[in-house]
């Protein structure tokens, strides 16, 4: 429905514009994210994300390795593949919580009852990763079989079908990426193999990195506002700042949002109407929220 008013011509276009604007990113040199500590937080448990969904993609290509092209986007297959993804992440994202919330706790001088805290952040995580997983594996399977009638379509031999989506790490992809990267297939057939094999390796990458990088986010700032909570509930002034990284990755949507505080369980409210919670508000979003208690007379700042 995204493209109903488009003609093929454009959609095609458009989505050709995607692979430009993965080079444009991969191109570009973000800062190290301020501060210091969180961007400790963010590299060590990032890594450890990245681990899972790597492991994830490697199953995901094994399993599909091993049966026919038919079998590719069987429910029960994907199903199987969605339950692994979710228990590769929960411990990542549970572990990258737990850390922030005791360095949330340094940092801010107040201690919190970290049993308590890790049973509020492991209910947290089993649930993050279950609608994680079932996000990521849903729009893999789709993207899968959109990619696999578009080169039938295309008219690619069944070999050739395999070896670009196994290959050139097509299976990997979200459906726009996908889409995107068997453009070239699309236009010129068999002759458009090779760019979009190529288009295909820089968007797996970008993919990657949006998975990567927004758990990580995701699973730090619960961890910090965890941590926060329970110095609310002992009847604290807890207030929490959006913080950009002031470089050139920083988009149009998070740039008005820099040094707007509200209380901890207030909403962040966009330049366009969004209202937020706090970050990641979209993929590749590496935005800090700094948490502190306040003296009571500052509520009317922040209100």
């Amino acid at each position: 429905m995204r493209h109903a008013h488009l003609h093929f011509e454009d959609v095609l276009k458009q989505e050709d514009g995607i692979s430009r604007l993965a080079d444009a990113f991969l191109a570009k040199q973000a800062l190290r994210p301020e501060p210091a500590w969180y961007a400790d937080l963010l590299e060590e448990h990032q890594a450890e994300i990245s681990a899972a969904v790597l492991l994830w993609l490697l199953e995901v290509q094994d399993r599909l390795s091993a049966a026919d092209l038919f079998a590719w986007t069987d429910p029960f297959l994907w199903i199987e593949l969605e339950e692994r993804l979710a228990l590769l992440l929960v411990s990542a994202l549970r572990e990258a919580a737990r850390a922030a919330a005791r360095r949330q706790a340094v940092e801010g001088g107040e201690p919190i009852p970290l049993r308590l805290a890790d049973v509020e952040i492991a209910s947290w995580a089993g649930v993050e990763a279950a609608r994680q997983a079932r996000l990521i594996a849903g729009e893999t399977r789709l993207a899968l079989i959109e990619s696999m009638i578009a080169l039938d379509g295309a008219g690619l031999a069944e070999s050739q079908s395999r070896d670009l989506l196994l290959g050139a790490g097509l299976y990997a992809l979200n459906r726009r990426f996908a889409a995107a990267a068997v453009g070239p297939v699309i236009i010129d057939g068999s002759a458009g193999i090779e760019e979009a094999a190529a288009s295909a390796g820089r968007l797996v990458e970008v993919r990657r990195r949006m998975i990567e990088e927004y758990n990580a986010v995701s699973s730090v700032t619960q961890g910090l506002v965890i941590a926060a909570l329970f110095w609310q509930r002992d009847g604290k002034l807890v207030t929490k700042t959006f913080f950009t990284q002031a470089d050139e990755r920083v988009c149009f949507r998070c740039a008005p949002l820099h040094g707007q505080e509200v209380p901890l369980r207030g909403s962040f409210v966009a330049s366009d109407g969004g209202v937020f919670m706090g970050p990641p508000i979209h993929p590749l979003c590496r935005c800090f929220v700094r948490i502190q208690v306040r003296p009571a007379e500052a509520l009317d700042l922040v209100a």
